[in-house]
């Protein structure tokens, strides 16, 4: 055998015994929901308030350029089913949320599929969606808990909250964050949480990564309603392939103030992100945050308003792309009656690549009525627009969406 056909034949292997491991790393995370929930339900008859939740959620969508492609935009119908079920309970120093969907997705192409590109219904795939949330008091001021969520999905928002991405590859993503919190008193709290995030691709040539991270939090407490946090992060990603891993810092202090109407939190600090390839520099930024949340502004508490402002850089990258992302969402929304309620959104982000010269914007808004045609049957009708401008050429888009959605969620048990 040549040596040619033998790198060939070894590669062949790496990549099977990959997915694989892949597989059996999804089979395992599965597994140890399902001995989550049976060990839950053995402790029902403990807890003092139980809630389960079954739910159908079924949508259709169209969207104008779903690839998100600057000439050849290709209209998309999507097809979503996703089954689930809620349960909740309380004890008398515990709480446990465990929360899943199966999410099966169909498309179909409205548009002749141009030479050499594949049809959309190729991309048909059944996704999940897995969040748990357990918390303990172990006594007065110490409390333990674990957090849980599990996505296998195309949408690249689940890896990263400012991605730039329209990479519609499937992947799954696992964090799992245990967490410690402590207080000294009236006036100190120290939180300590430890954060693994695995992110796996197949099958694709798009590199995995592991994410190691740790957050402690120093608060200080002037009154029930005002606190100053003191927050540190260290991380390490870890990339698979050609992507450089890295180590990032970040120190940042945090003011919340609770106003009658309005809660305030307002953050600033600094990260540091060290490369391990020497070929790159390192890279900073100054980050911050403005929050304000407003719930009964108007109409005798029937309308919501939120406003965030942010900057920080992208965490998740392939190529050793990364760029310092700042962003501005709007919410609010008002109910105009018990069944009928209406929301709106309005968000813009600057991307501004930090070994390029490439600088994107990206602007998205969108409106949605609600019509709940029974306690456990809600209708809504969602419409938007999304864009993105970059001085590079050929990254371009626009793209206009139409949803219509039917969901259902019934609760069949309390004690």
């Amino acid at each position: 055998m040549s040596l040619t056909q033998e790198l060939g034949k070894r590669r062949r292997f790496e990549k099977v015994f990959a997915i694989t491991m892949s597989e059996n790393r999804t089979r395992l995370i599965f597994l140890t929901a399902i001995i989550a929930v049976l060990l839950s339900s053995m402790s029902i008859c403990m807890a003092q308030n139980l809630s389960i939740r079954p739910k159908i959620s079924t949508s259709w969508q169209v969207d104008s350029n779903y690839y998100h492609a600057q000439d050849l935009e290709r209209e998309v119908y999507t097809y979503k089913i996703q089954p689930g079920i809620r349960v909740d309970f309380e004890a008398a120093k515990s709480t446990l949320m465990l929360d899943y969907s199966l999410d099966a997705y169909y498309y179909d192409d409205r548009d002749s599929i141009p030479p050499g590109e594949q049809p959309t219904d190729d991309d048909d795939f059944v996704g999940h969606t897995f969040t748990g949330e357990a918390r303990y008091q172990a006594f007065d001021r110490l409390l333990v808990g674990l957090n849980e969520s599990y996505y296998k999905t195309r949408d690249p928002g689940e890896s990263d909250i400012f991605s730039d991405s329209i990479d519609r590859e499937k992947y799954y993503i696992n964090r799992l964050t245990p967490l410690v919190v402590y207080d000294f008193g009236p006036k100190f709290t120290v939180r300590l949480q430890y954060r693994r995030t695995d992110i796996n691709y197949y099958p694709s040539d798009i590199e995995d990564s592991i994410e190691d991270r740790g957050l402690f939090n120093l608060v200080y407490n002037f009154t029930r309603r005002t606190s100053m946090d003191l927050e540190f992060q260290y991380w390490e990603k870890d990339y698979d392939a050609g992507t450089s891993d890295y180590s990032s810092n970040q120190t940042k202090l945090i003011f919340k103030k609770q106003l009658r109407i309005f809660e305030i939190s307002a953050g600033a600090g600094y990260q540091n992100r060290n490369f391990d390839d020497s070929e790159l520099d390192d890279i900073d930024v100054f980050t911050y945050h403005l929050d304000l949340d407003g719930q009964g502004t108007l109409a005798n508490r029937r309308t919501y308003v939120s406003l965030n402002f942010e900057q920080n850089f992208n965490d998740q990258s392939t190529g050793n792309n990364y760029y310092t992302a700042t962003r501005f969402i709007l919410r609010g929304g008002h109910e105009f009656s018990r069944k009928l309620s209406g929301d709106l959104e309005a968000s813009y982000m600057i991307a501004d690549y930090e070994e390029s010269s490439r600088n994107d914007d990206i602007t998205e808004f969108s409106g949605s009525i609600s019509y709940k045609l029974a306690r456990w049957l809600t209708f809504s009708v969602t419409g938007g627009i999304e864009e993105r401008d970059s001085n590079i050429s050929g990254l371009d888009y626009d793209n206009t969406y139409f949803m219509a959605n039917l969901e259902f969620a019934y609760n069949i048990g309390k004690k």
